[in-house]
Parts: C-alpha cells; structure tokens; sequence
C-alpha cells in the first residue's frame, strides 16, 4: 500500500519544482527515475487520480504553455503523460492529451529537438482512439518518408515512428500508406514489412538497396520468397563484387536460419575466407571475424566445419604474413568455441589440428598464440600440462600455463597440475610483479580442493603474512578471498583472529566483506563447537556497525541480528571462555612490514558492544545501510519516496543536490 496524504503532498511538491524552475543536468537523472517509478506506483486509484487531475489544471490548461518551457520540463510532462495514459483508459483525459498534442504539430514540427520528437511520438503511441486532426499531421506521405529516411540522424525518432505505424498497420488506409513509399524508404525499412506480414515483390532484384540497418529482414523476407539456393548464392557473390564483404557474410548467415532447402552451396561460401590466399585478407576478416563467431554461436549444432574447412586451410591462415596476429587470434577462439561443443563429433578434425599445433609448438612457448593453441591442445587431452618441465620455464610461460590451467578447470576435470601449483607457490613469495600474483591467486581460488600437502601449514602461514604486509586493495581482496575459500574447505577456528583482524583494521570495503562472509559461513559451526571465537567474532561484527561504508555496516546487521533472534545464543555466549591463539601478534612479530593495522593494533574481546546493541537499532542500522548501498533493493514506496526527497531542499541548495 502506497501512504496517502504525507506522501502525496510531497510527490505534488516535487512536480512544483519540476515544473516552476529551471532544471540542469546534475537533476535529470532524478526526473527520469521519478517518472520511471511513477509508472508502478500509478496502479494505486487514489494515486492516480490526484496526479492526472495535478497534471490537468497544472499541465494541460492553456496558460501552462509546455511548448515555450525549458526542453528537460517538456520531457518530463510528456514521459508522465505517456505514462498516465498507458495505466488505463481515459477519453476525456486523453481528449486535453491530443489537444497538447496538436499544438506540437505545427507546419515545422519536424525540426522539433530529436528527443522531444522521440517522447512525442512515444506518447502519441500510447493514444487509444487517436484524432483525425493529428492522423492528418503524421501520417502523410511527406511526414512518413521525413521519419524513415536513412537520412534521418536520430534513430530514437525513427524507431519510436516505426512502432506507431505498425500499431496502426491493421487498417487498409495506413497499409496503402506504407506501400506508396519510395522503394529505397521500404526496403531502409523492411523491419517494418517483415514485424507485420506485409509482403514486397521481386526483392531479389533490389539487394543494391540493401544496407546493414535492413540486411536481417531482406534476408530472411527473401528466403521465404525464394525455392532455389542457387539465387541466394548469386546475390551473396553480388554483395561481395561491390565490396560489400559484411553484407555479403550476414545475408549469409541470416538465409541460412531461414531457408528451407538445402544449405550446403551457402556453407561453403559462408566459410569461403578460410580458402583465401589474396594479400588483402584483413579488409575481409576485420568482418568475418565477428560474423563467424555469431555464426557458430547460433549455429553449432546444424553443420560440421570439417565438410567445409581443411587443416591446410587453417594453418594457411595462422601462418599467413597477410593476415595480423589479433585475426588469426580470433581465428583460434573461434575453433575454441567450436570444438568446446563439438569436439566428440568432429574428434578426427581436432586430432589432425592438434598434430600441427604440436609441431609448432614443440612445448616451447615463444610466440603470442600460444594460449589459443594450447587450449585446443587440452581439448583432445588434458595431458599437456603432464609434459611441461616448470622447473625450467620463465614467468612469461607461466602466465601462459596458469591462464591454460584456469581455462580446463572451468570445464573438464584437471590431473598433474601438482608441479604447476607449486612453482606458482614460488613465484608467489619470490616476485614483485602484482600481476602475476594476481594470476597466481585467481588460480588458487579456482581450484576445487586443495592437496594439504602442497597447501600446508607452512605454505598457509606464508600466504598470511604476504595479505598482512600487501599495500594493494586488488591483492588483498585476492589473497582474502582464496583464504576464505580454503579456510571454508578446510576449517581452522584459529584463523577465526585473523579475519577479526582484517575486518577491524582494513579500509577497504570489499576486503571486510570477505571476512564477513567467512564469518557467516562458519559461524553456526563454531557455535555448536562452543568455540570461543565465537566471542571474538561477535565483539568485531558490533565495532563494525558503526564502519564509514554501508555495505558493511549491512552485513554485519545481517548476522548478528540472526544471532540477537536466537533465544540460546546468549545464554551460550555467557559460558564461553576468551580465546587465547595470539595469531595475529605471532604473525607480526615475523613479518618485515604491516600494510595492515600496526604493531600497537590489538583485537578487543570484550562483548560489552555486542550485549547493548539491541534488534531495534540493527533494524534502523540496516533499513539505513540498504537505502545508502543498493537503492533498488528497497520496495517501490521507498524508492519514490527516496527520490522526491531530493526535491525537499532548497533549490539552490546545489551542495544537497549533489550528494543526493
């Protein structure tokens, strides 16, 4: 339910100021939220009601005069006009809506400001039974080739036009209409025919007219049209002597969802640029690139490439000094896509492939496809990672590796990479370069279990240090989230100090949130354990609702209101004893620097805070947190209200209104 007086009064205070100042552009953004938000809370009668009769005596009374108003004013009566109508029925409200209307439309409505025109026709869209006099003024011959010529710069307009005349389409005086256009305005606009069933004649003989905006419907009006593929064939070639190499490969693409009869003579023209051996492929492949990975996105399962392309064909182009490295990158992603899926049914093409890719690479990674190659190695079998002497490889090859080893984890299952993991643990101690530590960590966190033996204590202790000495944000979130992960697979209430610690004493944000999220995850555990961490994780979720960010002020609310609601929680918590790891301060004393805390940071243990923090002030704490953090979580009375709200300060007060 939507509150009555109170709010209303306010909403209709927020028009005022829309409508009786001048609006710039740090507000527009609040207008159009305002009216999108409308559109929802309109469904409330009484609501309704006062708003359409607000926007008669203030809007559609002859003294306003919208048309002399600043541009933003009439885009927001125009959008909250089409939404009122698109609620519900209205003939006299509409009747004072087409009167507004009609004065928009003078004799040089054309040039009208794109957007207004865009919003005028929206709202014209939404009209039921529609004025003779406007009919007269927007669908004529001249007003109908003005919005869908090619010409025409705002594609907003052209569209919004487009949609009011296949709204209108049902009536023989509007279909005579469309068809009286000039030829090339049709077939500009064959979306049109096409979206309501209208058909055009002899279209095989107007490709010339065909561009990219029309391509789609030309080829799929055309394949319903035609019985031979031999035609669609010819006007793929015409497209492709006029240079015209894209048109040429989506009209392909687009006959071949469509037709009905056989597809084998637009196949192998679609996959024609593979057998290319001209010194100008990149003018074809900077669009066949894209064209081809559409095509096997969609298509995958309809045609094997190995009936149209050959091995030769493949390491033509990949040794190609024709073609630049970022095609035949591409080249290589696109196989990847395709044998993802169709690897069983097209195993002896991958096997003959990776023979070759094989003998390029020699397991010597020196060039900057090896990645791709690779990956189509692992696609025939996981062995090749076994083979690799890590020992031996540099941080360039391992990047190369570690990039490969995520790529399997993601979709088959991984054996041998035991050598790999712990070269990377080397590196991880031993370099300076963030980035590969970045590559490293997002390795380990994508790992599924992990060996106790390469992950041992030791190992674990070291990794803690590197979190607690990090100066990188970026970093300490990675090591965090992987300690998290590992911590949660293999339980360890000591660490339980350690994200107390972090939680307290780091300052950014996504990093608490990851000790939260542990606590979350292993709390209820340690509970039934009668783990004295408990304590400590309580004392430091209620320092931290009082955090300077709303996100963890949120989360924090979150558990320990579920902890405030259960009855034998406290009772519990009384009977714990104080926990006495010292892990954090056994770290810092081996530490060389601390990026987080200091040697003087301590972690508080006492549960006064958490004992006077009640369920009333979490309850405010989080309805306060969500408005800040997520204004689209809150339910819809709330966001309207939040955004009128923004109306409530002075005008001028700009230092309001930009916070807001």
């Amino acid at each position: 339910m939507y509150p009555t007086d109170i709010y209303i009064d306010k909403l209709l205070k927020s028009f005022d100021l829309i409508l009786k100042h001048t609006i710039d552009n740090r507000d527009d953004t609040i207008i159009l939220k305002l009216v999108d938000q409308l559109a929802n809370a309109l469904k409330d009668n009484h609501l309704y009601d006062t708003v359409t009769n607000y926007i008669r005596t203030n809007v559609l009374n002859n003294n306003f005069e919208l048309l002399d108003k600043d541009a933003e004013q009439q885009l927001f009566c125009l959008n909250l006009l089409k939404c009122i109508i698109s609620i519900k029925y209205n003939p006299s409200f509409e009747s004072q809506v087409q009167e507004l209307i009609l004065g928009y439309l003078s004799e040089d409505f054309y040039s009208i400001d794109s957007t207004i025109l865009s919003s005028l026709v929206n709202l014209i869209t939404q009209i039921q039974e529609l004025d003779e006099q406007i009919r007269l003024k927007i669908f004529n011959l001249d007003s109908v080739v003005h919005f869908l010529h090619p010409n025409n710069k705002s594609v907003y307009v052209r569209n919004s036009f487009k949609l009011l005349l296949i709204k209108h389409l049902h009536e023989p005086a509007m279909v005579k209409l469309v068809k009286s256009m000039p030829e090339p305005i049709k077939l500009h606009n064959l979306d049109i025919f096409h979206t309501s069933g209208l058909l055009l004649t002899n279209l095989e003989s107007k490709w010339e007219l065909i561009d990219l905006h029309s391509i789609k419907h030309y080829s799929y009006m055309l394949s319903y049209d035609v019985e031979s593929e031999q035609v669609l064939s010819q006007i793929a070639d015409n497209f492709e002597l006029h240079g015209h190499h894209d048109l040429a490969q989506k009209f392909l693409i687009y006959t071949y969802e469509s037709f009905k009869g056989s597809k084998d003579i637009l196949l192998n023209k679609f996959f024609a640029p593979f057998k290319l051996r001209q010194s100008q492929l990149d003018s074809i492949f900077k669009y066949y690139i894209h064209n081809l990975k559409t095509f096997i996105k969609f298509n995958l399962i309809n045609f094997n490439m190995s009936d149209h392309v050959s091995i030769s064909d493949v390491f033509y182009l990949l040794k190609s000094l024709n073609l630049k490295l970022k095609f035949k990158k591409s080249i290589l992603e696109c196989l990847i896509d395709y044998f993802e899926i169709k690897k069983n049914s097209e195993n002896n093409f991958l096997s003959d492939l990776n023979e070759g890719i094989e003998s390029i690479l020699k397991f010597k990674l020196d060039g900057e496809l090896s990645i791709e190659l690779l990956k189509l190695c692992t696609l025939e079998s996981t062995q090749i990672i076994e083979k690799v002497c890590f020992d031996k490889i540099d941080l360039g090859e391992l990047q190369i590796y570690v990039s490969l080893s995520r790529y399997m984890l993601k979709s088959m299952s991984v054996n041998g990479i035991d050598r790999l993991l712990k070269k990377c643990l080397s590196v991880l101690f031993e370099s300076e370069d963030a980035d590969i530590k970045d590559l490293i960590m997002s390795l380990f966190i994508e790992l599924k279990n992990y060996d106790i033996f390469i992950f041992n204590d030791q190992i674990m202790e070291k990794i803690l240090l590197l979190c607690l000495a990090e100066s990188e944000a970026f970093l300490r979130r990675e090591y965090l989230k992987f300690l998290t992960k590992f911590y949660s697979i293999q339980p360890n209430e000591l660490i339980s100090e350690f994200f107390c610690y972090f939680l307290l004493y780091d300052h950014d944000w996504q990093c608490q949130l990851y000790c939260i999220d542990y606590f979350d995850q292993v709390i209820d555990n340690l509970i039934r354990q009668k783990s004295g961490h408990v304590i400590q994780i309580c004392a430091s979720l209620a320092t931290c609702i009082d955090d300077a960010d709303q996100h963890v002020v949120n989360a924090c609310c979150k558990i320990l209101t579920k902890l405030k609601l259960s009855s034998d929680f406290a009772n519990l918590l009384e009977k714990l004893e104080k926990p006495q790891s010292g892990l954090v301060n056994g770290l810092k004393k081996k530490s060389k620097w601390l990026a987080i805390g200091c040697e003087e940071s301590v972690l508080l243990y006492d549960l006064d805070k958490f004992n006077k923090v009640g369920l009333p002030m979490l309850e405010e704490k989080m309805s306060i947190s969500s408005q800040s953090s997520d204004l689209y979580e809150m339910n819809a009375t709330a966001i309207l209200d939040d955004i009128i709200s923004a109306y409530q300060f002075d005008w001028d007060d700009q230092k309001a209104l930009d916070c807001y």
